[in-house]
Order: structure tokens, then sequence, then C-alpha cells
């Protein structure tokens, strides 16, 4: 890679970072989190640790609960790069009070991993949970529809 390729990199990154993160909000392990700039009921997701994948493990989480009574618990995801590098989330709020309870598969237990919208506790980090995990551990065997018996 020349310089001037890397150069050019640099600034396509500057001008994302400008252009689409508001305030800065917090960092994990793996993210940064920052404000929507032009969106502020929305935050920017961003990876930035190798191998972490936690943008498309929430994506796909996401992706599974949206259209189940479980969705009420998780906070929507709007949109994410094709990497998955940078994904868009629903803002939450902090809540005033403890939940009274939340679902099992919820591990990561910090009070910083979730928040509220529209008056109701919501997991907006959860990109490692039992959910997937207790799902394989229920799997059975079992015969197809379409498999034919010879």
């Amino acid at each position: 890679m020349n310089d001037t390729t890397h150069g050019w990199a640099q600034s396509v990154k500057n001008d994302f970072v400008d252009l689409f993160c508001g305030k800065f909000l917090g960092a994990g392990i793996g993210r940064q989190v920052c404000e929507l700039a032009t969106d502020p009921t929305k935050v920017v997701k961003v990876e930035m640790a190798s191998r972490s994948f936690q943008n498309a493990m929430e994506w796909e989480t996401w992706d599974r609960v949206k259209d189940t009574p479980w969705a009420k618990w998780f906070a929507p995801c709007h949109s994410i790069s094709p990497c998955g590098i940078v994904l868009i989330q629903s803002r939450t709020k902090p809540f005033d009070a403890d939940p009274d309870e939340l679902p099992e598969f919820f591990t990561d237990l910090k009070r910083t991993n979730y928040g509220v919208i529209d008056g109701q506790v919501v997991a907006h980090d959860y990109g490692f949970s039992l959910l997937i995990e207790r799902g394989l551990k229920r799997v059975r065997m079992r015969k197809p529809e379409w498999w034919d018996a010879a």
C-alpha cells in the first residue's frame, strides 16, 4: 500500500467519524459507542477489536427476535455495515430502578448493558448471551418432512 492510498483511507475514516459520530457515549471490551450525529435517538457502535463480532451477533439476534414477543426486551438494530464493523441501534435512556425480572438468556447482567425505551427496560448490549447457546443445547434429532424413507 502506498502513502497516497493510506492517506485516502485515513481521510475517509475521518470524514465518516465527523459526519456520523456525535457525542462519545462509552466503550466496552471490543466496541466504542457514540450518538448518531444525524439522529440522536440512535447510536453508532464501532467494532475496535479483531474477531469480536459483537455487532454481527447483535444484528443476528435482533433479526431472530424482532417479530416475537421477546423483541420488547431488546434495543432494535436498524442497520449494519457489510463487514459488521458499524452497527446502528436505537438509543436507550438510563433506568431509574432495577427491573424485577429479565429473561434468563441475558447473562451479562451489568446495569450498563441495559436501558429504557418507551418505559420498557431493554438490553442494548447483547452481543453475547445464552440465547444461541441454550438453543443449541436443546436441539434434538428429527426426521425432516422432506426425508423419503427407502
